[in-house]
């Protein structure tokens, strides 16, 4: 509401008593009434904590993490009320100005006190400015120094003292001859704000000296407030921690999954704007990440959990500074990588799976040691002497050395080796289990902040995909295979995050060790009709796959120059990723003749050992100088990275051969052991079964990638409403995989992909008012295809079951992005934009159905599209907060993310088009939340719906027709009850609806299955 001859500005903020850690929940009041502190206003905390401000127009409240409502009052009538969310140990700046001619408004920002180089520059500013006095005279020529900042001040004649400084705690240190030693004192500077000290030493002071804050003047200007989504420079969507613990998502794939236009495919790759892994870019820390998935050259982004992760950016617009292939976006991961404050956290939950908990599935015959941690303890492995006889019956040159008997026997041990847990097991689905813990503390070394963060988690769980179909279609659309299927997984997530933090002086370094793992026991189960025999089938697989990520990186930032106005930023990582998935098995049998008895079918039995490993070192580093001119700011930046990776992808796949006159291969029992026995193998396949390596050339490949950019940008704002940026960014590329042919004699075949390219970015952002904002950015940037793509090797795709393989002939796409973006912001949490985007793709890389006859058909490739790609699209983002009982307790809040897309490539002469594979045609996220403040538990509920439209998976090539995933409804619903400052009780159900994950080939469903609803509860202890 309006209140009447009152012009004020309050500042909620968060100030320490006596250390960082002792009182990092206290929040301050400041309140301003035509400039000058304004006292009699009455704030409420969350409706039940009243405090009166003081003749400093100051009140101070300590809060917990989570949501709070804030109300002020004047003489009992309601001036402004509003919402906000705090993390552990953060602090809060909220500026509220209340008119008596125009509507409330506040402005909130948070952050944690142990802030890095970067951050403080990247902040708002507030000034400073004071008084020294020594037995009551002024003291001139007194230094006084202002901690983190490494900014030195001189007292004038008078003893005054002047700086601007981005807002936050500082200490100051004060010195002079006639001072009884140095003396310290600690400020709290606050955005937009002008504080005034009154520092008093000597006689005429008590013995600690006599200070007095006295606030002189108020402004704000929110157009200082860092890198926000209002506030980038470019196009970007952010979620801060606070949202990715409403949300209730465990990793980082479902969280961004809230993102306008951004879908996750199979759980954990990423699509922004409906491109693929091949038209976007991730970082973590500011660092390439390399895949863990042989088929796919996205991140699997599954392998982070959301509570190591600070925040989420999500820049949609291409900017000198991003990765060159960023055409759809660069997901930005930023962990938690310097300590917060002495706190920790435990969280333990439990889960459940409808039509899977508690119920008998299918198994792996195999187990380790480990198995329930997630670690295979050699169970898995080639048995031993396997792979050694598999080279020497290869060895060309070994040929006249060894007899026709002794060959015999090898083949006869080896086969033997290979008989073991190739039957089912059966296994009961436990509940799901998550753990999580995390501490942090800071220090005080000689002045300067040190710290660590460690946080751990372990999940081990089950999922399924019940009441499956898989089927292939020929050319003619006639179905060949036709199967049913159920398939279930145990799954056990595991990872670890060890930050070391050092802020000195104007110097923040950085030591971040990650290490996360994903490991699957999968089995499937199909029955059904083998569409090139036509005979009625079973089939089952068994799958056993880790994957690890290890990382570890040094970064550092640097205030240098007068008042800070250079930034350095370097950063040094060295990762590795691996694939390790010893021992696949794919068992079939088949009902041949007319006895009623499946035969196990000898050729197709196989075991497969892989191990794939990519490692890789980053280095990067960038200067950015922040100056005024006669236009406004501006800044320049210049920056340099390296990349060198290094691929090795080895395979082994054994089986059994033989006569099959030579052993009867009825299995009446459905069951391997009914046919491959110790007497039937005789390693002569004219008697019996004998070994045999199904390994080929191709199986294997290696790769290494070298690429070194140098990128500029400069940022001019004019008039303070407008503001461009021209970058430009260089790169020098080299790409070369190395495999054999999958035909004729599997000569060796070479991919070799080297360019260098001159990536130009223009972005104009034109502030219309204090609120709305309009951007539009063009840019130019390239996809290359990834090692696995340019790969003449052959693949299991698991989702499908299918084969795919690459092609060494790829060529690289170049894209033309063009974005127009408007915004308004009614408040912090309130907000609606439209964005128009178009992208021309030239070369596009899609993958599609290789034409074939019969089954064969079932196999994937890679190929570049014949004409350019045109995608045009239009996103609305909005969200709206209603406020149910006018006090600010009980609120609505509604949040639409949605986006239509149009993407075009012509197919042939005649004028026909489709979509871009991967693009899909809409998008659309919605979340309703409640919030209950009014009672002594809180109570928060959230429910999240997700949906993307018709998307191509593979492009059918030769008349066969498109694989398309059709649209479906994910519905989650959150709940938290905030039972006391640090326990906290959270629920969740997600699949609610429980539809039909279902893909269609030309109209016809080619694969579909159900998952389940799942259910899970827990609590999370603070400390």
């Amino acid at each position: 509401m309006k209140l009447p001859n009152l012009k004020a500005f309050a500042t909620l903020m968060l100030v320490f008593v006596s250390s960082m850690a002792s009182a990092a929940d206290e929040l301050v009041l400041n309140a301003f009434e035509d400039g000058s502190p304004a006292s009699g206003l009455e704030a409420v905390l969350d409706g039940e904590i009243t405090e009166f401000l003081n003749d400093k127009g100051t009140a101070t409240f300590d809060i917990g993490a989570g949501p709070h409502t804030m109300e002020l009052l004047l003489a009992g009538i309601e001036v402004h009320q509003f919402s906000f969310s705090v993390a552990a140990g953060q602090l809060v700046d909220i500026t509220v100005s209340l008119s008596a001619t125009g509507e409330a408004e506040h402005f909130v920002e948070t952050y944690f006190p142990t802030e890095t180089a970067r951050d403080r520059a990247a902040a708002p500013k507030g000034n400073l400015s004071g008084v020294v006095r020594n037995d009551g005279a002024a003291l001139a020529g007194a230094t006084v120094a202002v901690s983190k900042v490494g900014t030195t001040l001189t007292t004038g004649d008078d003893g005054s003292f002047a700086a601007e400084l981005p807002r936050g705690v500082y200490t100051l240190t004060i010195t002079h001859p006639e001072l009884d030693g140095p003396q310290t004192e600690q400020i709290r500077v606050v955005s937009g704000i002008t504080k005034g000290l009154r520092l008093a030493y000597g006689g005429l002071g008590d013995a600690a000296g006599d200070v007095e804050e006295v606030v002189v003047t108020g402004t704000f200007d929110p157009t200082a407030f860092g890198e926000s989504e209002q506030f980038s420079v470019n196009i970007i969507e952010t979620l801060g921690i606070e949202e990715i613990a409403r949300f209730g998502d465990s990793d980082v794939a479902a969280s961004v999954v809230r993102v306008p236009s951004v879908t996750v495919q199979s759980g954990r790759f990423v699509f922004i704007r409906g491109l693929g892994g091949r038209y976007i870019t991730t970082t973590l820390n500011g660092a390439t990440l390399p895949s863990t998935d042989p088929t796919k050259r996205e991140v699997p982004l599954d392998l982070f959990p959301s509570n190591i992760v600070k925040q989420l950016d999500i820049k949609k617009s291409f900017l000198a500074s991003m990765p060159g292939e960023s055409t759809g976006g660069n997901l930005v991961i930023n962990t938690r990588t310097f300590p917060e404050e002495t706190a920790g956290k435990l969280s333990i939950s439990l889960g459940y799976t409808s039509g899977l908990t508690g119920e008998d599935v299918a198994a792996d015959p195999s187990s380790g040691s480990y198995d329930f941690f997630g670690f295979d303890d050699g169970t898995r492995d080639v048995p031993a002497g396997v792979s050694a006889i598999a080279s020497l019956l290869a060895c060309e040159a070994c040929e006249f050395s060894i007899s026709p008997s002794q060959r015999q026997a090898l083949s006869q041990i080896a086969a033997v080796q290979l008989t073991d847990n190739l039957d089912l097991d059966s296994a009961t689905a436990l509940p799901n289990l998550s753990l999580g813990a995390n501490y942090g503390d800071v220090f005080d070394i000689g002045g300067n902040e040190a710290g660590f963060f460690i946080a751990g988690n372990f999940k081990n769980g089950w999922s399924q995909k019940a009441s499956g179909i898989r089927r292939t279609l020929s050319a003619s659309r006639l179905i060949l295979d036709d199967f049913t299927f159920e398939e279930s997984s145990n799954t056990v997530d595991a990872s670890g995050l060890v930050a070391l933090g050092l802020n000195v002086g104007d110097s923040s370094y950085q030591a971040n060790t990650l290490v996360s793992r994903a490991t699957e026991s999968k089995v499937r189960v199909s029955q059904g009709i083998g569409g090139d025999s036509g005979a009625e089938s079973i089939r089952y697989s068994i799958e056993w796959e880790e994957r690890q990520f290890l990382s570890q990186q040094f970064a550092g930032e640097h205030l240098l120059g007068a008042g800070g106005n250079l930034i350095a930023n370097w950063q040094l990582t060295g990762s590795q990723a691996r694939r390790y998935a010893p021992d696949r098995r794919d068992v079939r049998f088949d009902l041949e003749g007319e006895d009623g008895v499946f035969d196990l079918l000898i050729a197709n039995l196989a075991r497969r050992y892989e191990d794939l490993s990519d490692d890789s070192f980053d280095i990067s580093g960038d200067l950015d100088y922040l100056s005024d001119n006669l236009f406004g700011e501006s800044t320049a930046e210049l920056g340099v990275q390296s990349i060198r990776r290094e691929r090795d992808s080895d395979t082994e796949i054994y089986g059994f051969a033989g006569n099959r006159d030579a052993y009867d291969s009825n299995a009446p029992n459905v069951r391997v052991d009914d046919v491959i026995r110790p007497e039937v193998i005789t390693g002569d396949s004219n008697t019996g079964l004998t070994f045999t390596s199904l390994s080929s050339p191709s199986d294997n490949y290696t790769a290494e990638l070298e690429l070194d950019a140098l990128y500029a940008s400069f940022t001019q704002r004019f008039a303070d409403v407008y503001q461009v940026i021209l970058g430009v960014r260089y790169e020098d590329y080299r790409q070369q995989t190395d495999t054999f042919s999958v035909f004729g004699a599997g000569g060796p075949v070479q991919s070799l992909i080297e360019d260098d390219v001159v990536l130009p970015s223009l972005s104009i952002n034109w502030e219309i008012s204090s609120a709305q904002q309009l951007r539009f950015a063009a840019s130019r940037t390239v996809s290359r295809p990834d090692f696995k793509e340019t790969a003449f090797s052959t693949f299991t795709d698991d989702q499908f079951d299918f084969r795919v393989r690459g092609n060494p002939f790829l060529e690289t796409s170049d894209i033309t992005n063009l974005d127009l973006r408007w915004e308004m912001y009614w408040s912090d949490t309130e907000s609606v934009s439209v964005a128009l985007f178009q992208k021309v793709v030239e070369d596009a890389i899609e993958r599609t159905v290789v034409p074939a006859s019969g089954t064969a058909s079932n196999t994937r490739s890679f190929e570049n599209a014949d004409d350019d790609a045109d995608v045009m699209g239009i996103e609305f983002d909005g969200r709206r907060d209603f406020d149910i009982n006018n006090v600010g307790s009980r609120t609505l809040f509604v949040s639409v993310n949605a986006s239509l897309i149009d993407s075009e490539i012509q197919v042939d002469d005649g004028g026909d088009t489709r979509q871009l594979q991967g693009q899909p045609d809409y998008t659309f996220n919605l979340a309703l939340g409640y919030d209950d403040f009014a009672g002594s538990v809180r109570h928060e509920v959230t429910a999240l719906f997700n949906q993307a439209g018709e998307t191509i998976i593979d492009v059918g090539l030769g008349g066969l027709p498109n694989v398309v995933e059709e649209p479906r409804l994910d519905v989650d619903l959150n709940y938290k009850a905030y039972l006391t400052d640090s326990l906290v009780f959270k629920a969740k159900v997600g699949n609610l609806l429980d539809e039909k994950v279902e893909f269609t080939q030309g109209g016809q469903t080619i694969q579909e299955f159900e998952q389940g609803v799942t259910f899970e509860a827990g609590i999370d202890w603070s400390f």
